[in-house]
């Protein structure tokens, strides 16, 4: 909500009585366009007083162009009284559908008798404002005219409210030369009824390129109404034609192929890519012989076109026979619409060794005071003898530092220990057959690099600090300096200094209070005769929000729906929002995202059909603490002794079982041979002779007998129960006798 005291304003305006500043008028801005209201839209206001009385007053929304005025909101705002204690009051009013579009609209506060006293009275505040019920844009197609092209315009009539055409209406396109104000359309104005639509015209040849095409267009609700209407201008320069020709290489050996760009611009200064393309310029080429005078017909062109950007590409082949040395050169001719011309050129030059390179490679990517640069010139393509010229500038201001003529491929240079800053090193080679090639490079050379370690990143209250520096640089350079350190509270604006002093050892601590700020920065400085060096290490107080997340199974199919277990688990100081919203991807799939209160649960997946297959990574992220964590699960089918069984790889599972197996196995077979010793085969152990029976004895029932499935032996059987399991003495084996 807008609020505007003025205190004091006296003034006689287009309205009768004074103009008396105790209240003000704020409106809302436009629903439907930066700048304009429309018919049928609510404007909304607010008027706010001082505290003072009246508090009663009469709002009108009226038109006012200084001869008519017409009150739109008729009594609609009689009265209106501003309740104690409030300051202010807001109201709406819907524009009607029929009111005109204009610019003269006011919105004004009188006191309580304006209306009974049919506009005579005090006036408090007004404030201006604009109706419109379309848009007129008017645009040409091009941004600069040569004389003789075609100039089309292009228009389009909207309705603000939904950008729909508007209705046919009347339509006046004036265009005009600026400054002279010569009309460049016969007639002038161009009348169309079409809310849409393009029109065309050639200009004269002769215009002076110092001109400018000034259209203007209306658009009316008829040719006797102008209820509803809009407006606009477009202006493009009328400028000379200028060509760009541009050889790509300045030498090119005999046979070679040689491209040239030519591009055809609008302006009347010396072109640049940026300028404005002329299209359809008709150019010829000529390409000479310079050490001759003469033109090789073979090399031109005649009558080509630039595209659309003002652009063409000239290929031609060189003969094998050229001699070596032979300059040319290359023009283009270009004439736009038979009125304007103009020609460009460039040259090159034929040389049998033109392929030469030349590579610079150095010992050190950076370097500190007082360091010896090495550089090595690598060049190729050339069998002459190479002599080659180095240099050693300072990149600032370009003052030479050294120059070396040598026929070495190598250079040292030794940097002074008093230069920090840019130093740039180059290097031309020259093969006496008139190849040269030179390369340079830049480099930021340093006094010594002070480096600070921090034995923690993240700290808590109470914490201790403790931050390790380490200066380099070569020994002349600062053989004793003096070190500063200070601790600077950097999560304030602007910063505040902890602690600061002169470090006596390699370390400097620092014990975080029990309310620690943010951030801390610790910084050292190596000063020693108006030289000084400078590191920095940056601590944070501990903050974020952990996320962790797990999967209910190893591995998907495409198609498979994945369950995610989350929690987020804020750290420090850190405290969670009361709602979240996840993100969860995989590469080259669709993202879901998942909006929920919960800081743990559950989140689902489901793999896209046609997936592929091997171990891909899922990212789950929650968008508003900035927490994710990535983890890799694989899709597709799974090698079986590669998966888990209840978090238990499944080859250690398949072992376990065999070494079990195997146990019961021992088990069995050392029951059947009693103890453990192992059967005979049957027949390899002789039946055990029957003891003959005590000669007191009484004798008792004959013995039965019942034969070996399995070897064929007699199995005595001394007992009358049944049923009874007997072991066969030859072989071993078992069975039940009934």
């Amino acid at each position: 909500m807008h609020l505007k005291v003025v205190v004091v304003l006296l003034a006689v305006g287009t309205l009768t009585g004074l103009f008396v500043a105790i209240a003000s008028i704020a409106m809302d801005p436009p629903q439907f366009h930066p700048f304009y209201y429309i018919p049928g839209e609510q404007i909304r206001f607010t008027v706010s007083i001082l505290n003072t009385d009246p508090r009663t007053y009469d709002f009108l929304v009226a038109w006012d162009d200084g001869a008519t005025r017409t009150n739109w909101s008729g009594d609609a705002f009689d009265d209106v009284t501003i309740a104690a204690p409030q300051l202010s009051i807001v109201e709406t009013f819907s524009l009607p559908p029929g009111i005109p579009d204009g610019d003269y609209y006011f919105l004004e506060v009188h006191d309580q008798n304006w209306i009974e006293n049919n506009g005579s009275g005090l006036t408090y505040d007004r404030q201006q404002f604009s109706i419109r019920t379309w848009t007129l844009n008017l645009e040409m197609d091009r941004r600069a005219y040569l004389p003789g092209d075609t100039v089309t315009i292009i228009w389009s009539v909207n309705l603000i409210r939904d950008g729909s055409l508007a209705p046919a209406g009347y339509g006046q396109l004036w265009v005009n030369d600026f400054p002279n104000g010569n009309a460049l359309i016969n007639p002038n104005p161009h009348l169309f009824p079409e809310s849409a639509g393009k029109f065309s015209f050639q200009l004269l040849g002769s215009i002076p390129t110092n001109r400018f095409v000034n259209a203007v267009a209306w658009f009316n609700s008829t040719a006797s109404n102008a209820d509803r209407f809009a407006y606009n201008t477009a202006f493009s320069p009328v400028d000379g034609l200028r060509m760009i020709v541009n050889a790509l290489s300045g030498t090119y050996e005999p046979g070679a192929v040689v491209t040239v760009d030519v591009s055809a611009k609008v302006t009347d200064f010396p072109p640049n890519p940026a300028n404005p393309g002329a299209a359809n310029v008709e150019v010829d080429i000529t390409v000479t012989d310079q050490t001759t005078g003469r033109a090789v017909p073979q090399y031109g062109a005649l009558n080509l076109l630039t595209d659309q950007h003002g652009n063409l590409k000239h290929v031609f082949q060189l003969n094998t026979t050229i001699a070596d040395g032979t300059p040319f050169l290359v023009q283009a001719a270009g004439v736009a619409n038979n009125a304007v011309t103009a020609m460009g050129s460039d040259t090159f030059l034929v040389n049998s060794r033109a392929g030469m390179i030349l590579v610079l490679s150095f010992d050190k990517s950076q370097y500190l005071s007082g360091d010896t640069a090495t550089m090595t010139a690598a060049v190729s393509g050339t069998t002459g003898t190479i002599t080659y010229i180095y240099e050693a500038r300072d990149g600032g201001t370009g003052n030479l530092l050294d120059r070396t003529t040598s026929a070495s491929n190598r250079y040292q240079y030794l940097i002074p220990t008093t230069f920090d800053g840019s130093l740039t090193f180059s290097a031309t080679a020259d093969d006496g057959q008139g190849n040269r090639r030179t390369d340079a490079r830049n480099f930021n050379v340093l006094l010594g690099i002070l480096t600070v370690n921090l034995d923690r990143s993240e700290y808590s209250g109470g914490d201790t600090i403790t931050a390790v520096y380490a200066l380099t640089r070569n020994p002349a350079v600062m053989p004793t300096p003096t070190y500063y350190y200070e601790i600077i509270d950097t999560s304030r604006i602007p910063n505040v200094l902890v602690r600061s002093g002169v470090a006596t050892a390699a370390t400097v601590s620092y014990q975080v209070p029990g309310v620690p700020a943010t951030q801390y920065t610790f910084r050292i400085t190596a000063s020693e005769a108006g030289r000084s060096i400078q590191g920095s290490a940056i601590a944070t107080v501990v903050s974020g929000v952990l996320l962790s997340i797990s999967f209910d199974k190893p591995s998907y199919n495409p198609g498979d729906t994945m369950r995610i277990a989350y929690e987020l688990r804020p750290r420090g100081l850190t405290a969670l929002p009361a709602n979240f919203l996840f993100l969860i991807a995989m590469p080259g799939a669709p993202y879901k995202t998942v909006q929920t209160t919960a800081s743990a649960g559950e989140l689902t997946y489901t793999v896209p059909a046609g997936m592929n297959d091997g171990d891909l990574y899922v990212q789950v992220l929650e968008a508003y603490t900035g927490a994710s964590t990535i983890e890799v699960v694989h899709i597709g089918g799974l090698n079986p002794f590669a998966a888990d069984v209840g978090g238990v790889p499944a080859i250690s599972v398949v072992l376990l079982l065999l070494v079990v197996f195997l146990f019961i196995l021992m088990l069995v077979l050392w029951r059947r041979t009693m103890g453990g010793m192992a059967p005979m085969a049957p027949g390899e152990r002789p039946a055990a002779p029957r003891p003959p029976p005590p000669s007191t004895a009484t004798p008792g029932p004959a013995p039965m007998s019942v034969t070996c499935k399995s070897c064929g032996s007699a199995i005595e059987i001394t007992t009358s129960k049944r049923p009874i399991e007997v072991m066969c003495p030859s072989c071993g084996e078992t069975q039940m006798v009934q």
